[in-house]
């Protein structure tokens, strides 16, 4: 996570064009030793691209995909020019923060940006700042993700009552390292609220270390108190991280849809916490430009948005519980989509196909940039079930890396991936699957028994229990 310090700031620069301010931005990042000198031309060369004017007299200069090899370390400067630069676009700039990044790194600095731009007076601010550690304050802004996506959703769990469930969720957040024991114990101590529509809330803020959502649903249909539980939902609370988390669950309920969560799957379930109705049209469409969606992208987004005839709402396909308003700028950066990242984007009403066959199409031809197509088995992004093995690489295809130390090293390259395990979440025949996990704990027993007499030292008495 970007932390700006005083340091990373200089103060009442002064610059005839825009040339000039790009000119003391490359050479502030190259005196800081994060870039070497050639980086200056891979600035250079994306402003002949398009402007990195932000908003609010903010502009973000950054290299281009060929410069990062001059990147010796991520980071920013701030420049601040009190009088003003007037920009190549015609706008009028206070504050450079020029981005030194080898890879997506700066998609999570611009995400810290994006909350100055909803304040008007943030420019004015900007230019009169005394001070480096004021102008930090007003840049920085922690970014906490909330987590609700598949993996914190317990679905069909064999719970007794509303009390299991929300262990079941407790226990599913521990799993997933959001929260410590404390929360489990927490959880267990305090009866679950009833929010209505058959939906139930158990909350706790001990032991949080990423605010998280949780939904466990039974398998078999419960009464708690006289009142039916179709779900229960376990939220890790954390300052006003969780704020989104709880809105997803009052959107559902002030929609009426918390009885569409009985008996749906995963994907209809985390739409239907994204505000989606089942009477919505969607589509998915990948990122495929090669910083992601930053801002310019973004732009080129919100203006085909905009242009539709019904509003148009997004979101990540995985892990983005919350879809927000594909014509606001701040809320589209702060997805944070990076390249081969699915959207997911959604309409309602006359137009709706239309509307989103436009924003698909825009998506895939690049957003005013030029892109390659996706090629998954060498970019995954996350396992995919039914993605394809990867292929082995041809011996005589050039691939660049990045440095970590100096040097020269040859070797060969081995391509490491994670293995993808795929089970159906419920087996065709329940009771052969037991058989087979006895029969397995039968032979692992026998297995280990021959371990434990092979043993040195072990005593001809020992046994492993079955």
């Amino acid at each position: 996570m970007l932390t700006l310090h005083q340091d990373d700031v200089l103060l009442a620069c002064h610059a005839e064009n825009w040339r000039g301010a790009l000119e003391q931005a490359a050479e502030a990042l190259h005196r800081a030793g994060l870039t070497s000198p050639g980086y200056r031309e891979g600035l250079f060369a994306r402003e002949a691209q398009s402007s990195t004017y932000l908003d609010n007299a903010i502009a973000i200069p950054h290299g281009t995909p060929q410069s990062r090899e001059h990147v010796q370390a991520t980071g920013v400067r701030v420049l601040q020019f009190p009088a003003g630069v007037d920009w190549h676009d015609g706008q009028r700039v206070h504050v450079l923060v020029a981005i030194a990044a080898s890879s997506d790194e700066h998609l999570d600095i611009l995400r810290q940006l994006t909350h100055v731009l909803d304040d008007d007076s943030v420019a004015e601010r900007l230019a009169a700042a005394g001070s480096g550690n004021e102008i930090a304050a007003l840049l920085s802004k922690a970014v906490v993700d909330a987590r609700l996506d598949s993996d914190t959703l317990c679905l069909g769990f064999p719970a007794r009552d509303a009390r299991e469930l929300a262990l079941a969720g407790a226990a599913r957040l521990r799993q997933l390292g959001c929260v410590g024991d404390g929360f489990i114990a927490a959880i267990a101590e305090h009866v679950p609220l009833h929010l209505g529509q058959g939906l139930w809330l158990a909350s706790s803020g001990s032991s949080v270390e990423v605010p998280a959502l949780a939904l466990a649903t039974p398998e078999h249909p419960l009464k708690e108190a006289g009142e039916t539980v179709n779900g229960l939902f376990c939220l890790a609370a954390h300052g006003e991280a969780h704020r989104s988390l709880l809105e997803c669950i009052l959107r559902l309920l002030e929609r009426g849809s918390a009885g569409e969560l009985q008996g749906a799957d995963a994907a209809t379930i985390l739409a239907r916490l994204a505000g989606e109705s089942a009477t919505a049209h969607t589509r998915l469409a990948r990122v495929l430009n090669a910083h992601g969606l930053h801002a310019r992208p973004a732009k080129q987004l919100i203006q085909v948005a905009r242009s539709q005839a019904v509003p148009i709402r997004v979101r990540l396909a995985e892990g983005g519980f919350d879809a927000v308003s594909a014509s606001s700028l701040t809320k589209v950066i702060n997805l944070g989509a990076r390249r081969g990242q699915q959207l997911a984007f959604s309409a309602e009403g006359d137009g709706a196909v239309a509307a989103l066959d436009a924003v698909c199409q825009a998506v895939a031809d690049g957003l005013g940039e030029q892109v390659l197509p996706f090629d998954e088995s060498r970019e995954r992004i996350t396992p995919q079930a039914d993605a394809a093995p990867a292929e082995p690489l041809p011996d005589d295809t050039p691939h660049p890396g990045v440095a970590a130390s100096p040097g020269l090293a040859i070797a060969p390259v081995f391509v490491l991936q994670t293995p993808r395990f795929d089970y159906p979440e419920r087996a065709a025949d329940p009771g052969a699957q037991t058989q087979r996990l006895e029969r397995a704990i039968r032979q692992g027993a026998v297995q280990l028994e021959t371990l434990v007499q092979q043993a040195r030292g072990c005593l001809p008495s020992m046994t492993v229990p079955s």
